[in-house]
């Protein structure tokens, strides 16, 4: 079992508590506006700062971050290529039995193809190898030279702000959210409007939305739908919410609709990649070329 937040040591809980308590939008605002990106890191030197990181939100993995990276990598490339194409993937099967029974029949419907026919607009898949490999670098925000963020501004699931709290959330029942000093019980949409996308819907700061602004800023040559996959991997109460329930759907576009596959695709490889045994081989040769492709020596920081 993955994300198994019932069996897992009372750091995570204790650290989700925090985030529910101590992130609020003015936090968020003032975080934003200190950032500069203003320095320049190979990104194999980045690779050797998160090995700094101990990622207590995580209930699934005790061994080097970078470790989970070549995973979530490597496991992107045995699963979905073959022969260096994308294989056939029936968006249908990234769903739970469940999960898919309560989707509106609008989305059975858009969904029942496969991955590369729905996303016809991607010639050359390689770039998701990446993504799995520099996913998490974000995390480096624990760090001093990045910050020195407490936890719960950097690890975790994310979650907008300035809006009632979904009942998808991890921990919801403990009611931690209620610590907070924003009001997320009575206020509904909030500051949004419905259907605005979460493109413009204020998430909790995490290393999600740090290493997406970093990708932006670095002038990469990845595509869209790979900065979309950084920016909102950590939303589980959208795209896997554990109660089958699909949470802040209200603010939800049709590009969110139309990326959620993309997501769900990611998810798979994310999480159960996840093994003790440090002896796997991966294709560091591979790796390579793919950041001399996409990232290239530099990335902004």
């Amino acid at each position: 079992m993955f994300r198994n937040y019932e069996n897992c040591g009372d750091n995570v809980e204790l650290l989700y508590k925090n985030m529910y308590k101590n992130q609020t939008l003015k936090k968020k605002m003032i975080i934003k506006s200190k950032l500069k990106f203003d320095k320049k890191y190979k990104i194999k030197d980045v690779f050797d700062l998160l090995n700094k990181v101990v990622d207590s939100s995580d209930p699934d993995a005790d061994f080097p971050q970078i470790f989970h990276g070549y995973q979530t990598a490597q496991a992107i490339k045995d699963n979905y290529f073959e022969s260096n194409r994308l294989k056939d993937i029936k968006i249908m099967d990234l769903f739970t039995n469940e999960e898919w029974f309560l989707l509106d029949n609008e989305y059975k419907i858009l969904y029942d193809t496969t991955i590369d026919k729905f996303y016809g607009n991607i010639e050359c898949w390689d770039w998701l190898i990446l993504i799995g490999l520099i996913h998490d670098l974000g995390k480096v925000l624990v760090l001093e030279e990045f910050g020195g963020y407490d936890e719960w501004f950097s690890v975790g699931d994310i979650y907008p702000l300035g809006c009632n709290f979904s009942k998808s959330n991890i921990y919801y029942d403990k009611k931690y959210h209620k610590l907070c000093c924003d009001d997320n019980e009575t206020i509904g949409l909030g500051m949004y409007k419905k259907g605005c996308g979460f493109d413009n819907v204020e998430m909790t700061f995490s290393h999600d939305y740090y290493f997406a602004e970093v990708l932006k800023k670095s002038n990469t040559k990845l595509p869209e739908e790979a900065i979309y996959i950084v920016q909102y991997h950590s939303f589980y109460a959208w795209h896997s919410p554990r109660n089958n329930i699909r949470g802040y759907v209200e603010f939800s576009s049709k590009k969110d609709w139309n990326m959620l596959p993309m997501l769900k695709l990611f998810q798979k490889a994310d999480l159960y990649s996840k093994k003790d045994d440090l002896n796997d081989r991966f294709d560091y040769e591979l790796f390579d070329n793919l950041i001399d492709k996409y990232i290239g020596e530099f990335i902004q920081m």
